[in-house]
């Protein structure tokens, strides 16, 4: 429900962030990053299930990766600078 949600809002917030003339490349990596967890990410996880007979590991890994993603979406919302809108949109 809410990764729908976030598909469906993402172009106006990177049109937002990043100006209209940008979307398009924006979004395109960004979806082909996404692409490329979904199809890698369930495939190590069962690789590292095998090896370990554990889900631990690729439930850690995991975490580990959202933190790291939180920390890093942290410092950048901290360290923007409220930049002036342009009114050529």
């Amino acid at each position: 429900m809410f990764y729908g949600g976030w598909v469906a809002v993402l172009p106006a917030v990177v049109a937002d962030n990043f100006g209209p003339q940008h979307v398009a490349g924006i979004i395109g990596a960004l979806y082909t990053s996404v692409a490329i967890g979904t199809l890698l990410g369930p495939a190590a996880a069962g690789f590292l299930f095998d090896i370990q007979h554990s889900y631990s590991v690729p439930i850690l890994i995991s975490a580990g990766t959202n933190a790291l993603a939180a920390v890093i979406a942290w410092a950048t919302v901290r360290s923007k600078k409220p930049m002036e809108r342009s009114q050529d949109v």
